[in-house]
């Protein structure tokens, strides 16, 4: 059995996250304890709120050095949800500009900057079906159970990766295509909330921890 961490930093939905993952049979553990976070086989990066506060939290807690020892130096596999996938990019530009961990390059922006639609609803808050971007470089990896089916999505900002073979799936909403899957190398993020998203999110929670 896999040693999961669910990283503790005061910024997602942790128990309820962890409820789905007992749920499809995994144990995990919360914790921000440097040496079990490195020691274990499989982290996830859970988040909610704004880019600056996750990585102002993430410092306050001496987690950004742990995080890029455990993704960048061992190579070990992780898991990013909603703004825990965000602060995986180079930088973002909500409520200014703020630097992230840049395990993947990209940004994150404003829904409102890549519509046409004048006035466009933000957040964004829906049920949204994913489909698979052929140009993925690492789609191979995504399970076909998890793909054409909707999940719950929460966010005014989107994840744009540098190469676009980093992102897995798209969802769409009104005129702007949603990044909802990354994945390069030993990372993976999803924009949406599989915690949230009942059967659908079980389903993918059961398959992502097998993924990388």
């Amino acid at each position: 059995m896999k040693k999961i961490i669910i990283v503790d930093y005061d910024c997602g939905n942790i128990l309820s996250l962890r409820r789905g993952l007992q749920e499809v049979g995994y144990n995990s553990e919360i914790t921000s304890n440097e040496k079990k976070i490195l020691g274990s086989d499989f982290v996830i990066l859970p988040g909610v709120g704004a880019f600056e506060n996750a990585m102002n939290l993430l410092k306050k807690k001496n987690l950004i050095d742990t995080l890029k020892e455990y993704v960048q130096i061992k190579k070990k596999p992780i898991f990013g949800i909603c703004l825990g996938m965000q602060v995986f990019l180079t930088k973002s530009f909500e409520m200014g500009e703020h630097d992230g961990l840049n395990f993947i390059e990209g940004e994150v922006v404003s829904i409102t900057k890549l519509s046409k639609i004048k006035n466009i609803k933000v957040p964004h808050i829906s049920w949204n079906e994913i489909v698979l971007n052929e140009k993925g470089k690492d789609k191979a990896k995504i399970n076909n159970e998890i793909l054409n089916k909707s999940y719950y999505f929460i966010h005014s900002y989107l994840a744009i990766t540098k190469e676009k073979e980093d992102t897995l799936a798209y969802a769409k909403y009104f005129d702007v295509n949603v990044p909802s899957i990354l994945c390069h190398e030993n990372i993976l993020g999803c924009q949406f909330h599989p915690e949230k998203s009942g059967k659908n999110g079980l389903k993918f929670l059961e398959k992502i921890i097998n993924y990388i």
